[in-house]
């Protein structure tokens, strides 16, 4: 009585964990039909005990009639008729087999599954047999979708995948890697020595190195660098790879799996570009001292013509010749500072005008100004200005004073001129203002009034004169763009 206590006991905690178990049972007898099922199995296949039990298995779980491509019932009846005819375990690939959806919407649904088939005997015979099965959907579907993701980036940029396996030392590589190495258009393995000689011999240092460095290194330790390849063609391949780290268990050597993209064109792309922007330094190298060289004989052409200028002057004796003679070597003077400037310094093409001016101004105030005692004072502003924009406004400057100390300032004691420039809504504004007599304003308009709005008009700027109270005040307001 005991013992069938024991056994009534035993069957009770069997049928327990059978019911609680977490992979999916399903128990069939000789022909497959169901006998039994767990809760487990139930959940998995979404379905109740009493549609399943006493139905064969193949009815229950028919193919999915909208896959032209389902095979579940055929595979799962080979296996299930190994099982029951060798008596022995029998495991199955992972396989697509959709499950019925019960109710009223019907269909079908996706699913995956890793199933094992074992024999239950007795006596040296089968009297059933247990179907066993584990839910691979998610897995399977996410292997699926991230093949498909890595064939269509392949497809799309040229990406190769591979694996450095240094406890066997050889590389699997797909097939754009061995279309990239320059061997036949298949995946496979290949000795990583083989492998490692195809790095060109300058990278192959760092190349290895980049390996041996991580050898210790955590688990998805991340990798990249770009090495070039050295054919046997001939021909050189850049690559750029990147990769993690992983190791199957914590004591055994890591693999690295590595993504290498194609960087050739990019690459020759690059060096094409430095080589063009080499050459476009060297050629404004070139163009700047070769400015300069024009800027310094204009320059010392410019001397020339004032000397002779001066010169003739000086002959020509007092009066209305002589003037005029010092007048144009006082404008050839102006002209001819601005390439002083231009080839003292390292712009070519541009002027630093405030400093300009106030050297011109200085030149004025040692020169005709101080001959009349004026003196003349500088505000102005830093800009850059281009040369043809720089030469015309110091001859504006250089004429205005010039009237300015022949008429404004003829026999007025302390006379003073003042130049300045600001900015001012993206205009240079420059303003010359004296303390004479305003005699200028009504003078009769000669040769530098012509010259001064010829100037201005070149420059596209426009001019205002003013009494200043006393003296007299002209703005000339020009557009700018700053240099």
């Amino acid at each position: 009585m005991a013992g069938t206590s024991e056994e009534l006991e035993a069957e009770v905690l069997r049928n327990a964990v059978f019911e609680v178990a977490p992979h999916g049972y399903l128990i069939l007898d000789r022909d497959f039909n169901i006998i039994d099922v767990n809760q487990q199995y139930l959940d998995l296949t979404r379905t109740r005990r009493e549609n399943l039990v006493g139905v064969a298995i193949f009815e229950a779980f028919p193919d999915n009639p909208d896959d032209p491509t389902a095979d579940g019932v055929r595979n799962l009846r080979a296996s299930l008729e190994t099982a029951r005819a060798t008596g022995r375990p029998h495991a199955m690939s992972v396989q697509k087999y959709d499950i019925p959806v019960r109710g009223p919407a019907g269909g079908f649904e996706e699913r995956y599954w890793k199933p094992l088939n074992t024999p239950v005997l007795r006596d040296g015979k089968v009297v059933a047999l247990i179907h066993h099965v584990e839910d691979v959907t998610a897995e399977t579907l996410f292997r699926r979708d991230q093949a498909i993701r890595l064939r269509s980036a392949q497809r799309l940029n040229d990406l190769a995948f591979w694996e450095y396996d240094p406890s066997t030392e050889t590389i699997y590589m797909s097939r754009a890697l061995a279309v990239m190495l320059g061997l036949p258009d298949r995946e496979g393995t290949l000795p990583a020595a083989d492998f490692f000689a195809l790095v060109h011999p300058e990278d192959r240092a760092d190349f290895q190195a980049a390996f041996e460095r991580d050898m210790n290194a955590p688990e998805h330790t991340v990798m990249s660098f770009a090495h070039r390849l050295a054919r046997e063609d001939g021909t050189t391949r850049w690559l750029s790879s990147h990769g993690e780290l992983v190791r199957d268990h914590r004591d055994a050597l890591p693999r690295f799996l590595v993504v290498s993209l194609d960087i050739t064109a990019a690459k020759e792309r690059e060096e094409k570009l430095a080589e063009t922007l080499e050459e476009r330094d060297r050629l404004l190298a070139q163009k700047e001292s070769l400015l300069g060289e024009v800027n310094h004989r204009i320059k010392n052409s410019l001397q020339l013509v004032a000397s002779i200028l001066n010169t003739d002057a000086r002959r020509a004796g007092a009066g209305d010749v002589r003037e005029r003679l010092q007048a144009a070597a006082a404008r050839v003077r102006a002209v001819t500072s601005v390439h002083e400037m231009l080839y003292r310094s390292h712009e070519v093409t541009t002027v630093a005008f405030g400093a300009y001016l106030r050297e011109l101004c200085e030149n004025l105030a040692s020169g005709d100004a101080g001959t009349a005692g004026v003196e003349v004072r500088c505000d102005a502003v830093g800009v850059n200005l281009p040369a043809d924009k720089a030469i015309p406004l110091a001859l504006i400057v250089n004429e205005l004073a010039t009237n300015a100390i022949k008429h404004g300032l003829a026999g007025v004691p302390d006379g003073i001129i003042r130049v300045a420039t600001g900015l001012e809504d993206g205009k240079l504004v420059l303003e010359v203002t004296d303390n004479g007599t305003g005699k200028a304003e009504v003078a009769e308009p000669g040769l530098g009034t012509r010259i001064i709005d010829g100037l201005v008009a070149q420059l596209d700027a426009s001019m205002t004169t003013a009494s200043a109270e006393p003296g007299h005040r002209v703005v000339v307001q020009m557009p700018l763009q700053i240099a």
